[in-house]
Formats: structure tokens, C-alpha cells, sequence
């Protein structure tokens, strides 16, 4: 594996911590007793949600780097939350269809945008690797574009408490990176992994977003790559004036254009978020850039756990269980793309629905990842969940069907394309017809046969996917 940080040009203010993932290091408690943990804030209950990562943050399994993965049983036995590996993913969602015709996403670059990212990642990766039995990635590549980040505790090493909330936010960050890259990769073990990161200094509101969309604007100009994987977003009411909603999308207007796929998750929180101030709107509302109808919107979806490894397709639900749920619904400023319209999906108000799809997101049904930055608790592996997770294992989806089939673009319309013909979309995806994502009090919406705004589209079938779009190709 070749790696590189760049810092490719400085003088920009920073973000406002703007991700929505829901995730935790393991405790010794049961999983009823968990707490969400939103960095930088106080301690909130599972019912209320920020525009941080939410963690739940407790010791972590195994503190030895080279003791294997808790298994999925052991999980399960001592916490009531399954600790999902890549090739239960794998086996899923058929990757390993794909696999077996050579179809790993060489060739390919998935660049992930996250802000302050983890002092141990390039570690964290090498340990998780080996595992699983993964090939490291052909070139793993830092870049800092907006100004080099500056953290303020290293790795496990004594954090500085003259800034406890700087290190908890960039600690939740840090989470949120180590997710995003090592499933990435786990997913499209043959594909480049670009990592961007922008230097956030706040923790609400939207002001920083212009940050991490100039640092965007910068990958799409310098042609980093053409597969954006983006775990962070805020409530469209978050914003103050629309015209500030309408300037900042044009930016995935002109992305699309070019040809990328920017893979945004949908959500935590189900038809519910919250304001500034971490507060539920009393309706249902969706989040930006997700609500974007130049993007693809990944919602959430929940596995059965049982103690045995996943060999096959196993039927999903909408994820919803008491720790979150996926999110979705209807932009209250875009209209309906023209890839959905001519879809035929139901939408009385004409008005842009997501999510586009949906991946495994549950905690109830996480992924386990490998860390040794946090130094509260310790080295070791974390099981996680949200639409953090579900958004890089598309992008990766993505990457390994592009590795099969050539450039493909701006995926969204091709997805549709295959909804409009009942045949191929059996074969892509798997419909969720269970579930729903009210949350918080704040009725959502539930899944039914086909197109939802649940679940969008459902869950891959990534060998079935890349036949799909293969016979649509001309």
C-alpha cells in the first residue's frame, strides 16, 4: 500500500461538525443501557439526536491488537448487539458474486470526505486488515485541502483537557473516519482510498459547510476520483435563507455533471432531526445535502441478529430500533428529479424523495471496526451502526460495479432505470417491504413494495446489480 498526505492549500476557517452517525464503542452494560454520547455536548438519552457523530462511548472489545474480532456470538451474548464482520456484508449483499468474476473495484478511488479524521488511521487500517484477511488498498492518500488539521490529543497519549471539548468532537470524528475507511476498503479491497479532511472548528450549524463543500469543489477539480462518500449533513430547516440552500447544491449540480456519484447518508433519526439547538421539529422534515436530487441518499436497514455468521441474503427491515432509525422522506425545497418522476414513484407533492437506497445501518446489527486513537477508552474493536456505515459499503458498491462494467457516471438515474423494469430490479435489489422510520414522536413513513421513503429502492445484490446495468448498456 502506498499512502500520502497532501495539505493542499491553506487559509480556510473550518467546519461546524456536521455528521450524522450513530455508533458506540461496547460497554460492559447491556445494550438497554446505553447512552448516546454526542461529542462536544452534554450526555443526551437515545431519543435525541445532534448534528454530531452520535457514539455510544465505553470500553472497547479486545485492547490487544493482535487478539482476532469478538465473534458475532460472543456479541450477542454479552451485549445483545451483533458484531457484523466484512464478509457477513459480503455475503449479504452479494459481493462475493462479484468477487468471484475478479470485480474488487480496481482501478477505482473512493474518496471519502470527513472532518479532522484520527491520528491512527493508516495503523487502525493495517491492523483491521489483517484481521479479516484483507490485501491493504493499492494507494491509501490523505489530503488536507482546506488548511492542516490540528488535533488536540494524540492517539492514546494523554488528551489536552484545557480543550475537553475540541478532543470529544474530534474524538467522535475520529470514529466516523476510522468507519468510513476501513469498510470502504473492506468492501472494494482493490480500490483507491482517498481521504479528505477539512479542519472543523465548530460544532452546530451550517456556516462550515461552505468549508467541506470548498474541499469538495477542490477533489472535483483536481480529479481525485469520481465515488464521494459522505457521512454528515444537517436538517434542510437548519438553513436561514434559501438562497443559501439553492447556491450551496449547486456544487453536486456541477458534480453530477461530471460524471461523480456522491454517495450522502440519509440520516439517524428517521422523518425526525433536530435543530441548531438539538431540538425536534414537530414535523417530519429530511436532511441536506441528501435531500439534493444531484446526490444519492443511502438509508438504513436492520439484519435479524442471530449468533451465526451471514452466508446468504438474509431479509432486511427498515432500521428502527430504539437507537435510531433510517432516515427519509420529502425534500421541502428541491423538486422531484426527472429520474424519479419518470420512475412513476408515488409523491403527491412532486417534491425530491429519499432515500435513493439502503444498506445494513442498525446498531442492533453492527459492523465492527478497529481503533486505537480514543484515549478514554482504549484500543480496540467498536461495533457501530447508522447511515455511516451504510454510505462508504455503497460507494463501495459503486466502485466494484465501475470496476466490472467502466465509468458509469452519476449513478442515480441508472438505479431508476432498472426500478422501471420489474425483471432487473429483482435482480439488483432486494425490495424491504417491513419497517418504518417514525422516530421521536414524529410519524414517518412505511416501506411497501417497491420505491419508499423508508428504504428507497432497498438493499444491493452487487453481482445481480452489475448484470443490470450491464444489459441496459447498449
Amino acid at each position: 500500500m502506498s499512502s500520502q498526505r497532501v495539505l493542499a492549500k491553506k487559509g480556510l476557517a473550518g467546519l461546524g461538525a456536521l455528521a450524522l452517525a450513530a455508533g458506540f464503542s461496547m460497554s460492559t452494560a447491556s445494550a438497554a443501557s446505553l447512552t448516546h454520547v454526542n461529542p462536544g455536548s452534554e450526555t443526551t438519552s437515545a431519543k435525541k439526536a445532534s448534528l454530531v457523530p452520535l457514539l455510544q462511548v465505553g470500553p472497547v472489545i479486545n485492547s490487544s491488537p493482535g487478539q482476532a474480532p469478538p465473534s458475532n456470538s460472543y456479541c450477542l451474548a454479552h451485549f445483545q448487539i451483533a458484531c457484523y464482520g466484512p464478509s457477513d456484508m459480503a455475503n449479504e449483499y452479494n459481493f462475493t458474486g462479484a468477487y468471484a468474476q475478479g470485480y474488487k473495484g480496481q482501478g477505482q478511488s473512493i474518496v471519502i470526505f470527513d472532518s479532522y479524521g484520527s491520528p491512527t488511521i493508516q495503523k487502525d487500517l493495517t491492523i483491521f486488515d489483517a484481521a479479516y484477511h484483507l490485501p491493504p488498498p493499492p494507494a491509501f492518500n490523505i489530503y488536507e485541502p482546506e488548511g492542516k488539521v490540528v488535533l488536540h490529543y494524540n492517539g492514546l497519549a494523554t488528551p489536552a483537557f484545557h480543550h475537553p471539548k475540541q478532543v470529544a468532537n474530534q474524538i467522535g470524528w475520529a470514529y466516523e473516519t476510522t468507519l468510513d475507511v476501513e469498510y470502504a476498503h473492506a468492501m472494494a479491497p482493490d480500490a483507491t482510498i482517498d481521504l479528505v479532511l477539512v479542519p472543523v472548528a465548530e460544532t452546530y450549524g451550517v456556516h462550515g459547510m461552505w468549508n467541506m463543500e470548498n474541499a469538495q469543489r477542490w477533489a472535483m477539480d483536481n480529479h481525485i476520483g469520481n465515488i464521494w462518500s459522505n457521512s454528515w449533513a444537517t436538517a434542510e430547516q437548519t438553513f436561514t435563507r434559501t438562497n443559501q440552500l439553492m447556491q450551496l447544491n449547486k456544487l453536486y449540480q456541477q458534480a453530477s455533471e461530471a460524471g461523480i456519484s456522491s454517495f450522502f447518508a440519509a440520516g439517524d433519526t428517521g422523518a425526525a432531526n433536530t435543530n441548531a439547538q438539538g431540538v425536534y421539529y414537530p414535523y417530519p422534515t429530511v436532511n441536506y445535502p441528501s435531500s439534493s436530487q444531484y446526490v444519492i441518499s443511502v438509508g438504513g436497514t436492520e439484519i435479524p441478529s442471530t449468533p451465526e455468521a451471514i452466508t446468504t441474503y438474509t431479509p432486511e427491515s427498515v432500521w428502527n430500533d430504539g437507537f435510531g432509525a433510517g432516515g427519509g422522506g420529502y425534500s421541502a425545497f428541491f423538486p422531484e428529479p426527472a429520474f424519479q418522476q419518470s420512475a412513476g414513484l408515488i409523491n403527491p407533492n412532486l417534491m425530491r424523495g429519499l432515500p435513493d437506497v439502503s444498506y445494513n445501518a442498525a446498531v442492533l446489527s453492527a459492523v465492527l471496526i478497529y481503533e486505537s486513537f480514543d484515549p478514554i477508552a482504549g484500543a480496540g474493536w467498536v461495533p457501530i451502526g447508522g447511515t455511516s456505515a451504510a454510505t462508504p459499503q455503497w460507494a463501495a458498491v459503486d466502485a466494484v460495479a465501475q470496476s466490472a462494467l467502466g465509468n458509469l457516471g452519476y449513478i442515480a438515474p441508472t438505479l431508476y432505470r432498472i426500478y422501471e423494469n420489474p425483471a432487473l430490479y429483482a435482480q439488483a435489489f432486494h425490495d424491504i417491504t417491513s419497517g418504518n422510520n417514525s422516530f421521536a414522536g414524529i410519524t414517518g413513513y412505511n416501506a411497501s413494495t417497491g420505491w419508499d421513503p423508508a428504504s428507497g429502492l432497498g438493499t444491493p445484490n452487487v453481482a445481480g446489480l452489475i448484470q443490470a446495468i450491464r444489459a441496459l448498456q447498449p
